[in-house]
């Protein structure tokens, strides 16, 4: 079996597309026909082009995905077409994924780097319509609608998984990509400042608005960075071999305080992104007049406002121009529990905002391979919980799926498991999630993931002296913390002795600390490199002290110390059943 180094998470037209700035000096502050009011809160699940097809190409397969989500509070599926730069239904603008057969040493690569669960599960999709015509995404809108769900299409705005396969010429690629390698960008996608790319682009978004009775379209603007050539010559990017083009089968540990790309201000840029925006926004609107199906558009972008304008986007300007029905916010390929929602809705009153969960926390990369700590129904529910006090309308959830197929160690343990899929009948509502366990965190420093141009700084890890304690913030969802039990967990890079730490709470005291009974404060089966029990360190918490939303942490040491992770268990206290 092979080892993933990592597991799998990656004519009118033209003249709309083309038109410069100046084409909004009388643009109007509201859509021509606005769509009649939408619920605020929605609970989203994000499906990416290959995971519907994981358990098979038969049409009760594809099904399956949608199933798997009956009885929860899932209002809205996203569904992604995109396969790199190709797509996985049979488009008549971009390409079918496999357009060819692939040479042995290239079709070992693909499943190498995707891992056989997804490779094989798109292969097969696409070998079906080329041998009988069988749309397997058609099937999935159709399983999402007869399931009574919103079916919105998610469109990555540059997906770049396995371009640089053949040197542009693999199986996710398609003939525009191929066609103009001189619009491609250092680090694989499209070159948003040619209007022939945003043509492309917008002619792939309204034929799949045509084809398919989406009800709505979603701009993935987190996947992925860059859209404008950099500033100054791009570095060699980390996993890939610069003199074949290749991925390579090991990645490298990138610089937490680097870039993954040089472009540091594509600022000047962000009108024609801007203008883009609004072209889609017209094509919305013009096929929802001539179809009669209400069409709602909304974008997923970076956890900064200021990365938003660096890599040339301006999700404030569209709101000015009425054109977002809601706006999602998220970091890049973590699970995070803190995000400047109210950041974003004080530059956008009255936008619905909601806030996306991917998968994973984080987890070091050693030897080329790495080991995830998979997000836990504890984890979800904090996560879910803290967003809610922090703002949020609402949650999208990405990546949930994957863990289905994180693959094999470099020791041959299979580390493939079902998402907790139970946290999907609980985290719609905050009044469901009141009176379940759950794990908040002091979001760290994913490096294999850190893009610290258009995303927040995390808080962690830091040094902590004597003489320099560490403060920082946690988010904590909990109305009635006072009837609940808490404990605090500080995780140190080095074994430490308890006693040499002391830990406060918004300024009250948590006391001694107590020794650690196990790595986790809940069990955690798929922490792939769990801390060392000398590493934890616990404390009591009153909950009588915790605030909805905000909370200060303060942690002293008598010795230097480095604190990598700071964790808050909630749990509520079970009654004993009535004697009879």
């Amino acid at each position: 079996m092979m080892t993933s180094p990592w597991p799998l998470r990656f004519g009118l037209v033209l003249l709309a597309c083309s038109t410069g700035p100046a084409s909004f000096a009388g643009a109007s502050a509201s859509p021509p026909n606005p769509l009649p009011p939408s619920p605020i809160r929605r609970l989203c699940f994000n499906y990416d082009g290959w995971s519907p097809f994981y358990n098979g190409s038969a049409p009760a397969d594809i099904r399956r995905a949608i199933d798997r989500l009956a009885g929860t509070q899932v209002t809205t599926v996203m569904l992604s077409p995109s396969l790199g730069q190709s797509v996985n239904y049979p488009s008549q603008v971009s390409e079918l994924c496999h357009w060819r057969a692939l040479a042995p040493g290239v079709r070992e690569e693909l499943y190498h780097v995707m891992g056989e669960t997804a490779a094989g599960g798109v292969e097969q999709v696409a070998a079906l319509y080329r041998r009988e015509g069988f749309d397997g995404f058609g099937v999935l809108v159709d399983a999402v609608r007869q399931s009574g769900r919103e079916a919105f299409v998610t469109l990555r705005m540059n997906d770049v998984h396995m371009v640089t396969l053949e040197n542009g010429d693999g199986p996710y690629t398609d003939a525009f990509y191929r066609r103009h390698p001189d619009w491609r960008l250092p680090e694989g996608g499209l070159n948003y400042g040619i209007p022939e790319v945003r043509a492309h682009r917008l002619a792939i978004m309204e034929e799949l608005l045509r084809r398919y009775p989406f009800t709505g379209l979603e701009l993935d603007f987190l996947r992925s960075p860059p859209y404008f050539p950099p500033n100054s010559p791009a570095p060699a990017r980390p996993g890939r071999d610069e003199k074949s083009g290749k991925e390579a089968a090991r990645w490298t540990e990138p610089d937490p305080n680097a870039t993954d790309f040089s472009c540091d201000n594509a600022e000047a840029q962000v009108p024609v992104m801007t203008e883009f925006v609004g072209a889609v926004r017209r094509m919305v609107e013009r096929v929802r007049r001539e179809t009669g199906r209400p069409i709602a558009l909304c974008a997923r972008v970076p956890s900064s406002l200021a990365g938003c304008r660096r890599i040339g986007l301006d999700p404030v300007a569209w709101h000015q121009h009425g054109w977002l029905d809601f706006l999602t916010v998220g970091k890049f390929l973590q699970l995070v529990q803190a995000l400047p929602i109210a950041d974003y809705q004080r530059a956008m009153p009255g936008l619905p905002l909601y806030a996306s969960i991917d998968y994973v926390v984080g987890g070091p990369l050693l030897d080329g391979y790495f080991h995830p700590r998979d997000g836990t129904a504890e984890i979800y529910r904090g996560a879910a919980a803290a967003l809610y006090a922090q703002g949020a309308d609402g949650l999208t959830l990405f990546n949930m799926f994957a863990a289905q197929a994180n693959g094999s160690d470099p020791q041959g343990r299979n580390w493939n498991h079902g998402e907790p899929l139970e946290v999907l009948r609980e985290i719609g509502d905050p009044a469901t999630l009141e009176g379940r366990d759950k794990l908040y965190l002091v979001d760290g420093t994913f490096t294999l993931f850190a893009r610290p141009l258009f995303d927040a700084r995390a808080q962690l890890p830091a040094a902590v002296t004597a003489t320099a304690p560490l403060r920082v913030t946690l988010a904590v969802g909990e109305r009635e913390p006072a009837r609940k039990s808490c404990t605090l967990r500080v995780v140190t890079a080095q074994a430490a002795s308890g006693l040499n730490l002391s830990v406060s709470v918004n300024g009250r005291d948590a006391g001694p600390a107590r020794p650690a009974q196990a790595v986790h404060l809940f069990p955690e089966p798929y922490d792939q490199k769990p801390p060392a029990l000398g590493q934890c360190h616990d404390f009591a918490v009153d909950g009588t002290g915790l605030n909805y939303g905000r909370n200060e942490i303060s942690v002293r040491s008598a010795e230097p110390v480095t604190v990598t992770s700071i964790e808050l268990a909630v749990t509520t206290p079970r009654r004993p059943p009535a004697v009879q």
